[in-house]
């Protein structure tokens, strides 16, 4: 009994198996957990962008950011060089709200402390570090590989306003981010520069804000601003001294006359001039051009182009061309200035109408209307000191009658001898050429050796003549004493006869006293011909002239 019950074996109890155990919960939750990450990076994750630099200074893999408007819109992942090793590649993952905004017109920079004309940018970065700015772009073209700029834009993409283009013969001080003015107020900024494609030109792209914009038209004139301005005017030497900030890197300043303020701005890329200076600008013609040439004989010493041309002290062209001309059959050399006259400053009255014509016809009409009536290119000397002269037109008074001719390809103005000091001069000069050459020949010479041999002749004649002379003198001398004597003896004689009652003594009195007169004359007369011969001698051979 007790052997039956040791060999029992006991029974397991069977319990109940539980669908769930409480220790997969910890696992179930971290797989979820993982899920949702996954799920939620896929959803939230942006696209994946390259954009190429000319180098990565500062850019650190993991840690730099790409940033708009102060928020974070991306991370830089990884940063290579390219494969010719010219470039560096970003490769950065952008955030999921970002996709509509890469396109083609998306723009990225580098955002790092940086001093320039325009001021001092990216201090905030010495503490957060360099980062990436992006600008999103207007475009529809979705895009991955991008170029990033090497400098930051002076301006943001979503600035109102509008670009315009400048063409000038030479960039001067201008520079980028070189201010833009209107009456000394800001109104814009240089975006850039280039050197046009045919090389003669330099392209200016500048920026004007909005609502400054709405002044700029095509009757506008821009010009070049920067550095310091000296003019001479009827009220002296004029010094203009502009802004620092102009002094430094440059400037651009523009006009537009009231008149054309009313009329409709000019749309954006629109090319202007940029002139070297405002009064360049100012006289920078208005309407349509006429073009003429005028020949010079002579010397035109300082005669280039660009130079003005006045009439009557109006600046109305420039010179635009100066070439020389040989005629083989005259054998003859002129020098041809072209000069561009702009008929607007002009006024014609009772100009003849001579059907509609283009403003071309018109403009040319108007000139050869001038002409008729007097209208001559000149020359004047600008500096007598340098010789330089300068082309001139005036209304000669009184020229023959000329019209305007056509030789070969060239519309000739009539032209007229100046009559400034210069051709004064070179009157004076031919005269003074024309003695030197009369001086020059043996007449002279006789002449002068016949004028010594006279003046010796009459040296020795006054040598001759001076001892005898003294005595002709005490002689005049004596016989005017004799003289004084004799009359003084007649008047004692007429005093004595003076009372006598007889009647003829009155007639004889009468006489007696005219006679005295006339001796009394005659002997002053002799006294003061001694006197005299006394003082000049020489009267005796050249005769008596009139004393001073």
């Amino acid at each position: 009994m007790t052997e039956q019950s040791d060999n029992t074996i006991p029974q397991a109890r069977a319990r109940p198996h539980r669908w769930f155990a409480w220790v997969w919960v910890v696992p179930i939750v971290a797989g979820a957990i993982v899920l949702w990450l996954g799920f939620r990076s896929y959803v939230l994750h942006g696209p994946d962008i390259k954009i190429s630099f000319k180098n990565a200074e500062g850019l650190q893999e993991g840690q730099s950011t790409i940033r708009h408007r102060g928020v974070v819109v991306g991370t830089v992942e990884r940063v290579d060089l390219a494969p010719d090793l010219s470039r560096v590649l970003v490769h950065a993952r952008m955030s999921h709200g970002t996709k509509q905004a890469l396109n083609e017109d998306t723009r990225f920079y580098v955002v790092a402390p940086r001093v320039g004309v325009e001021g001092i940018s990216g201090l905030s970065t010495i503490v957060s570090g360099v980062y990436i700015e992006m600008e999103p772009g207007a475009g529809s073209t979705p895009q991955e590989d991008f170029v990033g700029l090497e400098e930051p834009p002076l301006l943001k993409s979503d600035t109102p306003g509008r670009a315009f283009t400048m063409s000038a013969p030479d960039l001067g001080s201008l520079t980028r981010g070189s201010p833009i003015s209107y009456h000394g107020v800001s109104v814009g900024e240089v975006q850039g520069y280039a050197l046009a494609e045919d090389g003669q030109h330099v392209s200016v792209k500048a920026f004007v804000r909005a609502p400054y914009d709405r002044l700029v038209h095509p009757e506008t004139r821009f010009w070049n601003a920067g550095g310091v301005d000296v003019s001479v005017g009827s009220q002296g030497v004029r010094l203009r001294a502009n802004s620092v900030q102009q002094l430094l890197s440059g400037g651009i300043a523009f006009e537009t006359p009231p008149a054309a303020l009313s009329g409709e701005p000019s749309p954006p890329s629109a090319s202007f001039t940029l002139y070297d200076t405002e009064q360049a600008a100012k006289r920078a013609p208005l309407g349509d051009q006429a073009v003429y040439v005028a020949g010079f004989s002579g010397n035109l010493r300082g005669v280039e182009a660009g130079d003005p041309v006045e009439l009557q002290g109006m600046v109305v062209g420039a010179v635009t061309d100066v070439q020389l001309s040989y005629e083989a059959g005259k054998k003859s050399l002129t020098t041809l200035v072209t000069i561009s006259l702009d008929p607007s400053r002009i006024r014609v009255a009772n100009l003849p109408a001579s059907g509609p014509g283009t403003p071309q016809e018109t403009a040319q009409r108007k000139i050869e209307t001038l002409v008729a009536g007097g209208l001559r290119a000149q020359l004047l000397t600008a500096n007598f000191l340098t010789g330089f002269k300068i082309v001139t037109l005036d209304m000669v008074s009184g020229a023959k009658p000329r019209h305007v001719e056509r030789v070969g390809n060239f519309v000739m103005i009539p032209t007229e001898a100046s009559s400034d000091i210069s051709e004064t001069l070179q009157s004076l000069r031919s005269v003074l050429k024309n003695i030197d050459r009369a001086t020059s020949g043996p007449q002279l010479g006789h002449a002068i050796e016949s004028l010594d041999s006279a003046l010796t002749h009459l040296d020795q004649l006054t040598s001759e003549v001076q001892p005898g002379l003294n005595d002709l003198i005490k002689s005049l001398r004596e016989t005017s004493d004799s003289a004084n004597a004799t009359l003084g003896t007649l008047r004692d004689v007429v005093g004595g006869q003076g009372g006598s009652p007889a009647g003829g003594a009155g007639a004889g009195g009468s006489d007696i006293s005219q006679l005295m007169r006339e001796l009394s004359e005659a002997a002053r007369s002799v006294k003061g011909l001694a006197d005299y011969l006394e003082r000049h001698p020489e009267s005796l051979i050249r005769g008596r002239r009139g004393e001073k």
